[in-house]
């Protein structure tokens, strides 16, 4: 692999975020068997980037795991299996007739983007069951984590010490935080999941939105799910940290 620091910045040992993906964060990861790996896709239209990413490296993933349906995770799914002819994986509880479970939630304006930029949710070839751990790759383990959506899911790398952590929980700079209450499927579950994946969290943690963490993500994780979710709904959480929700928009411009 070419280690191009203009296209990919190291996370740990076998894992790079890639730069310019508009949307949620994209990671690169050599697992233990060699093969490679990308966790998800950024929005629709984000294939672009994500692909000239990969010919800068040398690199063709063989597999997309994506960590949830939403829009801005999955929606350059399609493109990448198209153009590299990699197996999508997701959640089962987020696939519906054998694809990406459309993402209804945004408002109308976001889902008129998604559909003129992305055309149809990607196929999905392995739906990970809900039910219990699942090691889906050499060296990565999947967590079913639902709530924020029905099918989210974190991937564990054990023998590096990081996670994959999705929007169970952001990085909203000096903190963790919890998604917007609007954004999930179910709130108490996600809730649920927040604390197990704290019971659980290694060293390091790259959440879906914000920057990677390390050595202090299982500390702040566990801080975060110590304390009780703020009060009020989602318009008020954003009126009360301005800053984060600007930063967050920044963020889905171009991570």
């Amino acid at each position: 692999m070419n280690h191009d620091p203009a296209f990919a910045e190291s996370v740990v040992d076998g894992v790079w975020r890639l730069r310019g993906v508009p949307g949620a964060n994209c990671f690169l990861v050599t697992l233990d068997d060699g093969e490679h790996a990308l966790v998800d896709a950024g929005t629709p239209g984000a294939g672009a980037p994500i692909l000239e990413a990969c010919r800068r490296l040398e690199v063709t993933p063989s597999t997309l795991l994506l960590t949830h349906r939403h829009w801005d995770h999955a929606g350059g799914a399609a493109e990448l299996r198209e153009a590299l002819g990699l197996r999508v994986v997701l959640g089962a509880g987020d696939v519906e007739d054998g694809r990406v479970r459309a993402d209804r939630r945004p408002p109308r304006l976001v889902r008129r983007f998604a559909r003129r930029a992305g055309g149809e949710p990607s196929v999905v070839d392995e739906a990970i069951p809900m039910d219990a751990d699942l090691e889906i790759r050499p060296g990565v383990i999947a967590i079913p984590t639902p709530g924020h959506t029905t099918g989210s899911v974190c991937y564990l790398l054990p023998d590096r010490e990081l996670v994959f952590a999705g929007d169970v929980t952001l990085n909203s700079g000096d903190r963790l935080s919890r998604p917007l209450p609007m954004a999930n499927d179910d709130t108490g579950m996600q809730e649920r999941s927040l604390e197990l994946l704290a019971s659980r969290a290694p060293r390091h943690g790259a959440p879906g939105h914000g920057d990677p963490l390390l050595d202090v993500f299982g500390d702040w994780i566990r801080t975060l799910a110590s304390m009780p979710p703020a009060p009020g709904g989602s318009l008020l959480r954003v009126l009360r940290n301005p800053v984060a929700a600007f930063r967050f928009a920044r963020r889905m411009r171009q991570s």
